[in-house]
């Protein structure tokens, strides 16, 4: 019986690993040659593999097997149950006797010809001989079973079957009939063990419990067939109207014989005799859709490669010992015997070979209605054991024979009663109908329990080498109780009558408590995970414990010890030293690990940066007090970005404060005013870029503000803003929750009312996320088993990425991470579990997004592969999601830690407001340890939350800039007197350390820049945006400090802007790429308000001097917006950091840009300006949108399938103005 059957995941073809078997030794080299051999390569279906299995594979198929669906409706799945009929046909077969011979009880004909009464002794000695016939079989049965196939055991019985029939059909005398009953039953045992084993083995994996079920089910066609047919010929007088019943017993039996020549060998049974290639193939028929490299496939024969051994194809026929020489055995035979004895001693006998005797007893003696109502009763039962087939694998093993047979032991008391009524008064017909009511009743409930269980829960509980001896025994046991219970019922009932009935109402009672106290639960475990039940010192305590990664270990018989790579012990340079064979992988120790640590310490050490109290180089230059901590002692690149931080925030601080004051004056200007120095439009996309900004303006950034307009004119539409609020305001770069810059303001705009069917189809973001359906959580925790190599490869990942981009974990932490990982995490929850669960989470994630920067198209291999690693890291966020209760309870930089990469991990699945969430408690907590330290936070506990603040900044501020309305958590407010971040041992290279701090801090400023854009200009209140007298010197000013912030940047993240630097070769690195599109981002949205200034009509409308406004001046900075939105669309790739943390965010944005350029094209000024790239922008962004929605895996995001829409809708209707030709000539270039 295939050992995995009920743990194949349905969706194991996003499944990658099955090709990968591990090198590492996951157990010793003595034990890797089994029944697969040392020439497993040679064969089909496992070339190029090791006879192990990748205990990885094991585990995520296990933990997935609980959730997936695979579909039972397939092209390979009908072709198995096609075959699986042969082998029905056995149950059938059995079925077909039990109800004949109480159909023929009540035959007239029958019971004249050999001058019998209903029920005597030498009726149950009939039906006995049957039993015992099965008896003889015993020894017979189990080795055919392993020496010839499970096809020549079930040809072999029917054959004997058929003989069986020809002696019993034709008899004269009570003899020959006894002797044909003795050879059917001899023939009937050698099929009850070859079909319900075939069956079993054949069954597809992901519904091994329902069609395994299904066998014992198809009883009762066989005993519908018969009780049907005797009714039928019961109208026939003579002696023929039994025989004819007999000998269609032959027909079902000739199929078999038949058939078994038309159908595949059991693979296991080939695997088991050394014939691999026949079993891959058959695998890959009936369970691959003809694949012989489907990972159903590919698991299964190295499954069975690692557990069959030599003995397991059982030469010794003899030797019977193995089902009880251990304590496991022991239990397994318990279990086996009592399944066994149970299903034929707990009533069910008495309906269908005393169906005749029961009503009798109820008062109905009438042979039709008798005949009648024995046919009505298998029919019944075969519907309800079909659904208890299905039930099995749903509420379990145990629960449907508990319950069921408590439920029999009732309906027994009932009928116990009724019987007596009834017999004692033939007129109380009311007693009669309840007895036969609960008759059905009883058998409905049986069926329904023990039916499916029976064949099942006995092949359940055996392993490989002792299935086919086991079943025997089960099948001897079960015809000893049937022989007995049959043959003591009909003397019973002759003498007792319905006292006889008490027996089982306490039998069944007794029956209840010994399974619950013997019979362990066998649902949601593999085969071979039932060994580690079995041998557990109490199997049932074992059984109802939750399964987890190590059960799958124990299984696959790993050692614990072999599973921990990273052994922070002196052993560890003992085992590095020794000679290593060449199939192991390399080890790398924690101690070393350690050392690379503290070498990586002493050179973070070298050289300090300013703690916030030494005036440093940058605070002194700007004539303030140090709060942002940067270097002392040397200007190095840092110094650059942060010096450059510095003035932009000086600058930005006193225009905000002027703009707000009370004081401030209003004036009415042109956007192109006449002043000497005024800038004369933007200056366009080149190598050079001259900052033009007014003298005015460039005089506020040495420190005098007073020659700018702003101050000089008074505007009294304004409203004063009190004191307090507009303090805080311009101190700290606080993005407006109600900021009119979001794509949903975009698409507010007049100019789309003449596209209704896109205002139309829009439906709110808020409401697309909030009716999405939560994140489902799995009902059982279980980690993936990975190797060290694996764990190498996820930490690094995670350091590449998430910790380069947010760097907010050292090395020390890593390190204590990589530990727990590999040493097995605990069962127990905390927060560092919490921490390590979620670096791998997230370093899986990275391992999904990485290498997308291209732009290539992935092949199918590698999509799998990737949908492989992304559920893995969905199997370690889910186990997070149920211990996160320990984080929320405690205030600490770990707690803080796991709030914070929860919102990272949400935002990888592309639900804005779980991260959104995640991200406000984390910056609860980094308020409070801001604002309280606890005393006894080290300082680098300190500085990891400092970092876990600003990177909490940068990600609430990307969401505000889309989603306005947030509640903000106030973050941002305490932005201006929170330290910069400062030393962090974050990378074991110095080189990468020094490369992610510098790119931190570049997005740090950015952030802030783009924060106070959207104050100073698209605030609801105070925004400057649509005061034409004003935003023209806003604008150039923040377009100059976005140029210093380009300038200031390190060669590693240097760029190119303009149509002539598109794509990654004008950038030296992934994160210079993303640089530039948060450049590109600003620089459109500075600009933004010269079109929404044009596209408004003012320019146009008769205002004093409007026909000035409009000059080359003013649509260059139309043009700057433009190109900016433009050079967004067409320089977007697939950067790690997009993909993983912001495809929610660039949907929206790129979307943005989309409309923009479309309101554009609607300006007949504003045509001529867009460059032909615009034709190629929407396909652009729908290819990386689709295929970064294909890498993730469903479920796909409302958000940004809406976006894929807008934008491709916007791309529509660009192309038909473009095409139409109305005054519109696209600029080439």
């Amino acid at each position: 019986m295939e050992p995995i059957q009920d743990s194949i995941s349905p969706r194991l073809s996003t499944i990658g690993t099955w090709y990968y078997l591990a090198s590492q030794p996951t157990m010793s080299a003595e034990k890797s040659d089994m029944a697969a051999g040392e020439h497993v390569a040679e064969r089909p279906g496992l070339a190029g593999t090791s006879p192990e299995v990748h205990v990885d594979a094991a585990v995520q198929i296990a933990h997935e097997s609980q959730e997936g669906q695979y579909s039972p409706w397939t092209k390979s799945m009908f072709r198995l149950y096609g075959i699986l009929i042969i082998a029905y046909l056995g149950g059938a077969l059995n079925g077909y006797d039990g109800s004949l011979m109480g159909g023929l009880n009540g035959m007239k004909s029958y019971m004249n010809y050999f001058n019998k009464e209903t029920v005597d002794q030498s009726t149950g000695i009939i039906f006995a001989m049957y039993n015992i016939g099965s008896v003889a079989a015993v020894f017979f049965t189990g080795p055919t079973n392993d020496y010839l196939g499970r096809r020549w055991g079930m040809f072999i019985g029917s054959l004997i079957v058929i003989i069986g029939t020809c002696i019993q059909a034709p008899t004269k005398t009570a003899g020959q009939f006894l002797a044909g009953r003795f050879v059917l039953g001899f023939g009937v045992s050698f099929v009850c063990v070859s079909a319900p084993t075939y069956v079993s083995e054949m069954a597809h994996p992901a519904w091994r419990g329902t069609i395994t079920g299904v066998y014992n089910c198809t009883w009762y066609v066989g005993s519908i067939i018969a009780s049907w047919t005797v009714y039928g010929c019961s109208y026939i007088e003579h002696d023929g109207g039994w025989r004819i019943p007999i000998w269609i017993q032959m027909v079902t039996s000739g199929i078999i014989c038949v058939g078994v020549f038309f159908i595949p060998e059991s693979p296991r049974w080939l695997m088991a005799n050394d014939k691999h290639e026949q079993a891959a193939k058959i695998l890959a028929t009936y369970h691959g859709e003809g694949s012989m490299d489907h990972p159903i496939v590919q698991l299964q024969l190295k499954e069975m490669a690692q557990q069959i051994r030599t003995d397991a194809s059982d030469k010794k026929w003899w030797d019977y010992s193995e089902l009880w020489n251990t304590h496991s055995a022991r239990r397994r035979l318990i279990c086996v015997l009592g399944m066994a004895v149970f299903g034929q001693v707990s009533g069910n006998s008495l309906s269908s070979y005393y169906m005749t005797a029961l009503l009798e007893n109820a008062g109905i003696d009438d042979e039709k209605k008798v005949l009648a109502l024995n046919a009505i009763n298998p029919i019944l039962c075969f519907g309800a054991a079909l659904a208890g087939a299905r039930m099995t694998d749903v509420v379990g093993r145990r629960p449907l024979l508990i319950y069921s047979i408590i439920f029999c032991s009732f309906c027994f008391a009932i009928i116990t009663g009724t019987s007596k009524l009834a017999t004692e008064d033939a007129s109380n017909e009311a007693a009669a109908n309840t007895t036969i009511a609960f008759i059905y009743i009883f058998g409905i409930v049986f069926s329904f329990g023990w039916t499916p269980l029976q064949s099942m829960y006995i092949a359940e509980t055996l392993n490989t080498a002792t299935r086919a001896k086991g079943t025997a025994v089960g099948n001897f046991a079960s015809a000893v109780g049937s022989t007995i219970i049959q043959y003591a019922s009909g003397p019973a009932f002759l003498n007792i009558k319905y006292y006889f009935y008490i027996v089982f109402i306490f039998w069944d009672l007794f029956e209840a408590v010994f399974i619950y106290f013997f019979f362990p639960e066998t649902k949601d475990r593999t085969l071979e995970e039932l060994e580690e039940v079995f041998s557990a010192p109490n199997p049932v305590k074992k059984s109802l414990e939750k399964r987890s990664a190590q059960t799958v270990l124990n299984t696959m018989n790993v050692d614990e010890k072999l599973a921990v790579r990273y052994m922070p012990r002196q052993e560890d340079q003992v085992r590095a030293a020794r000679p290593r064979p060449s199939n192991q992988a390399q080890v790398v120790p924690g101690s070393r690990v350690r050392a690379i640590c503290r070498k990586q310490e002493k050179i973070n050490d070298v050289s300090p940066r300013c703690n916030g109290n030494t005036p440093c180089a940058s605070c002194s230059a700007s004539q303030q007090e140090c709060t942002y901590g940067s270097e002392a002692n040397s200007r190095g690149k840092s110094d650059l970005i942060l010096e450059g931080v510095l003035r932009v925030e000086k600058f930005l601080h006193e225009m905000k404060a002027t703009i707000v004051s009370p004081a401030a004056s209003s004036f009415h200007f042109s956007p192109n005013p006449s002043h000497d120095g005024v800038f004369k439009g933007a200056p366009p996309f080149t190598d050079s870029r001259p900052a033009v900004v007014s003298p005015a303006l460039r005089s506020a950034s040495r420190g005098s503000f007073s020659g700018s307009p702003l101050n000089e004119i008074h505007h009294p539409q304004r409203t004063p803003i009190s004191e307090p609020l507009y303090q805080n305001n311009y101190e700290n770069a606080v993005l407006d929750s109600m900021h009119t810059s979001t794509t949903e303001s975009i698409l507010q705009w007049p100019h789309f009312e003449a596209f209704p069917s896109m205002k139309d189809d829009y439906v709110s973001i808020f409401h697309l996320e909030q009716s999405r359906p939560v994140v489902k959580t799995r009902s059982t925790v279980m980690y993936p088993y990975v190797t060290a190599e694996e764990i190498d490869g996820i930490i690094e990942s995670f350091e590449l990425t998430i910790n380069f981009w947010y760097p907010t974990m050292s090395c020390g932490q890593l390190a204590q991470v990589r530990k727990l990982i590999s040493d097995g995490i605990p069962e127990e929850d905390s927060i560092l579990v919490c921490l390590a669960l979620l670096t791998m989470a997230l370093g899986c994630a990275g391992q999904v997004t990485a290498g997308l920067t291209t732009g290539t198209t992935l092949s199918e291999e590698e999509r799998k592969r990737r949908l492989a690693r992304r559920a893995m890291g969905d199997m370690y966020f889910d186990s997070v999601l149920k211990k996160l209760h320990v984080v929320h309870t405690n205030v600490g930089s770990t707690a803080t830690h796991c709030l914070f990469f929860t919102a990272m991990y949400f935002a990888f699945l592309r639900r804005p407001l779980q991260a959104w969430e995640y991200i406000n408690a984390a910056s609860a907590k980094c308020l409070l340890l801001l604002s309280y330290s606890p005393e006894s936070e080290s300082e680098e506990d300190q500085e990891c939350i400092r970092r876990i603040f600003w990177s909490c900044y940068i990600l609430e501020s990307d969401y505000l800039a889309e989603l306005n309305g947030l509640p903000q958590s106030g973050i941002a407010r305490i932005e201006s007197s929170t330290a910069l971040p400062g030393q962090y041992n974050t990378h074991r290279d110095s080189k990468v350390e020094e490369k992610s701090s510098l790119y931190f801090l570049a997005c740090i400023s950015m952030r802030r820049l783009l924060n106070r854009v959207h104050q100073l200009l698209y605030a609801r209140d105070t925004g400057t945006a649509l005061d034409h007298t004003r935003f023209p010197y806003v604008v150039a000013e923040l377009n100059h400090q976005l140029d210093e912030w380009r300038d200031v940047l390190p060669a590693a993240f240097k760029f190119e802007v303009g149509f002539n630097h598109i794509g990654n070769q004008s950038t030296p690195t992934e994160h210079g790429g993303f640089l530039r599109q948060r450049y590109l981002t600003c620089r459109s949205v500075i600009y933004r308000p010269y079109l929404m200034w044009m596209l408004s009509g003012r320019a146009g409308r008769g205002e004093a001097n409007s026909e000035l406004l409009i000059n080359q001046d003013s649509l260059n900075d139309c043009k700057a917006c433009l190109d900016a939105c433009l050079l967004h669309i067409l320089n977007l790739r697939g950067f790690g950091q997009t993909v993983l943390v912001d495809t929610w965010i660039c949907s929206l944005s790129m979307a943005g840009a989309m409309l923009v350029l479309l309101a554009a094209c609607r300006i007949p000024q504003l045509k001529d300006m867009i460059p032909s790239d615009v034709l190629g922008a929407g396909d652009h962004l729908k290819q990386l949108l689709q295929s970064w929605q294909s890498v993730m895996g469903d479920p796909t995001s409302p958000s940004v399938d809406q976006s894929i829409r807008m934008i491709s809708d916007a791309d529509r209707f660009i192309q038909e103005v473009y095409h139409a030709g109305d005054s519109f000539s696209m600029r080439r270039r």
